[in-house]
């Protein structure tokens, strides 16, 4: 198994590019292969809003997080989370934010990050049979 992780790693290095949105698709695609390696199943409950956006990530251990990274795709602020899962973002070889998050989001791209002010929000359970990831969109006001 580890020889197929370091095989998706090498791939995933050769699809290094500039542009923000195909940073987040191939983000994406890492993410799901990663998942398929492992057998991993992925349900996906929600829709994405339209547009870039900033997303909260609810996850709680690092297979949670990469769950959510392969349900949209999104730029990682790595900055925002533990130590020990930027590492294995850079041992996958997974695209992360290198500018700050408002260009990403102006040049098109949604960024994903832990925290907890973010307007969307990614929240992944674990089951049996694999993750599911649920897009929660900021609830709109109703005006009487």
């Amino acid at each position: 198994m580890m020889l197929r992780l370091a095989g998706l790693a090498l791939d995933a290095r050769a699809m290094t590019c500039r542009d923000v949105v195909e940073r987040a698709q191939s983000a994406r695609w890492i993410a799901a292969n990663a998942l398929a390696t492992r057998g991993i199943h992925l349900a996906v409950e929600g829709t994405a809003p339209r547009g870039a956006r900033v997303f909260g990530l609810r996850a709680t251990t690092f297979a949670a997080a990469i769950a959510a990274i392969a349900a949209v795709p999104v730029l990682i602020d790595a900055a925002t989370l533990p130590r020990h899962w930027r590492y294995l973002l850079r041992a996958l070889g997974m695209p992360v934010l290198t500018e700050p998050p408002a260009a990403a989001i102006a040049a098109g791209a949604s960024v994903l990050g832990c925290d907890a002010d973010a307007p969307c929000e990614l929240a992944v359970d674990e089951g049996w049979q694999g993750y599911r990831v649920r897009i929660a969109a900021p609830q709109r006001m109703l005006v009487a």
